[in-house]
């Protein structure tokens, strides 16, 4: 694999890290004094890997919409425009309709809007969760990384991606509840998996859902 088809990022490590993404792009992460040399080797080293990741997501299912079809939940809803609210965004679960004077099939405005639904939304549901189940944890955050879907930090921060709030809430509820047992176990070794069927039996459904169409959201 040629290096111009590669992202090189060179940073303060000390291994290589090579990372394929679900939209099919690599990335590597190497030391500040890595030779291109030692690039060349690591890609070539790895390249049947790095072509059965990306034959992978690309047999991956797409969600397809319609222009003016957004996805929330896991399910489609059509956005009309209504020039009855101005200020604000209604809708309507029964119906899968969104309304609103703002431009939700703007890129920008749309993201904005969803972002805001998901802090509302998986604060809210984190809290009852955690109540729930019996877990502590600090703050919780919504952010925008590229190939993570929550994180808890050591401080039982918890952050979430905002396109989290596309997917089913059975799906979602796995998510929190995978973030909220990191606040006690902080690797991912049987004993996680273990607690993990305790808390959530439905664990491995949600998981398929997101490795079949994870990349659409």
């Amino acid at each position: 694999m040629s290096t111009s088809q590669v992202e090189i990022i060179r940073k303060d490590v000390k291994h290589a890290r090579l990372r394929v993404s679900e939209d099919e792009s690599v990335r590597l992460i190497v030391p500040l004094k890595f030779s291109k040399e030692a690039i060349d080797e690591v890609l070539n080293k790895r390249k049947h890997w790095i072509t059965k990741k990306q034959q992978f997501f690309a047999k991956k299912s797409q969600i397809t919409l319609n222009r003016n079809q957004l996805l929330l939940f896991g399910q489609r809803y059509n956005y009309f425009y209504d020039s009855n609210y101005k200020y604000k965004v209604t809708v309507n679960h029964d119906h899968f309709t969104i309304s609103s004077q703002q431009d939700l099939l703007d890129s920008k405005v749309q993201e904005r809007w969803y972002k805001k639904i998901a802090k509302d939304y998986l604060v809210k549901r984190t809290e009852e969760l955690a109540s729930k189940l019996d877990f502590k944890y600090n703050n919780i955050y919504i952010r925008s990384p590229k190939n993570k879907w929550g994180n808890c930090s050591t401080d039982k921060n918890i952050s979430y991606n905002w396109r989290l709030i596309k997917a089913p809430k059975f799906v979602i509820d796995y998510l929190i509840v995978h973030e909220l047992l990191h606040t006690i176990v902080m690797h991912h070794r049987i004993k996680f998996w273990v607690l993990l069927r305790s808390f959530y039996p439905d664990y491995k459904a949600a998981i398929k859902w997101l490795n079949t169409y994870g990349n659409s959201l």
